[in-house]
């Protein structure tokens, strides 16, 4: 089951140490990634202000590094959390996530790259086939990493997700949607802009408050909650269906 109410219980439980491990390396980068924000957003402003002023190549250049570098994060994401909460499982036990991290980062970044392609090349055929692609895909990183078939060539992370997801495909993506958009509030709660129009974004002063951190902070704990909950549900859904392949 996708949601599972003792899972969501478990969660809760290890979200301390989770949290105590992963903090010193996750929420600097969240700090780092939200602080490019701020900066896009300023940019964004200056276009707005003065367009013949402003440069369209830095729009484009930020957009791309935004998208390069959001993708490095979630891939230090995926393996941070779901390494830390399989530890903590046992106690602290096994290999510490920053060396599970150094040791697995370049094949799951470069199969969360397949994975991008294929749902960018869905996408071209309509938004719908595009999500459906996105969510049987979402257990890619996961494979690359944690299943030992996959680690042997005997197994490709993509088709192995997309038979994780089976069967499940719309609570997962109603799980997807709740993770995504409870931090992404706080976020913009942070930002000042919750309420506001694209225009009114764009135009808004931008000066950093520091009365903004404890919302990036709720937002950054939520993030870490969800993420130890997905981790969970992949491991049971990893389990289930290696002792009852399909």
């Amino acid at each position: 089951m996708i949601w599972s109410k003792p899972r969501f219980q478990h969660s809760f439980e290890l979200l301390p140490r989770v949290l105590k491990e992963v903090a010193p390396l996750l929420l600097p980068l969240s700090l780092a990634l939200w602080g490019l924000e701020y900066y896009v957003a300023w940019v964004n402003k200056a276009r707005f202000d003065n367009p013949m002023a402003s440069s369209m190549l830095t729009i484009v250049a930020l957009g791309l590094i935004g998208i390069l570098l959001q993708s490095i994060a979630s891939v230090i994401w995926l393996l941070y959390v779901a390494r830390s909460t399989q530890r903590q499982m046992k106690n602290g036990h096994g290999e510490h996530p920053l060396i599970f991290l150094k040791n697995h980062f370049h094949q799951t970044f470069i199969e969360s790259i397949r994975a991008f392609i294929s749902i960018g090349i869905y996408t071209l055929f309509f938004i719908l086939p595009g999500i459906i692609r996105w969510v049987k895909l979402v257990f890619t990183c996961f494979v690359s990493a944690f299943d030992p078939d996959y680690l042997k060539g005997k197994k490709d992370a993509l088709k192995e997700s997309s038979r994780l997801v089976k069967g499940a495909w719309f609570p997962l993506l109603i799980l997807l949607i709740v993770q995504a958009f409870i931090p992404y509030l706080f976020e913009e709660f942070a930002l000042g802009n919750y309420g506001l129009s694209s225009e009114e974004q764009a135009g808004k002063a931008l000066s950093f408050n520091f009365l903004s951190l404890p919302f990036y902070l709720v937002a950054f704990i939520l993030e870490v909650y969800f993420a130890i909950y997905f981790s969970l549900t992949f491991f049971a859904r990893w389990s289930f269906k290696t002792e009852r392949p399909q």
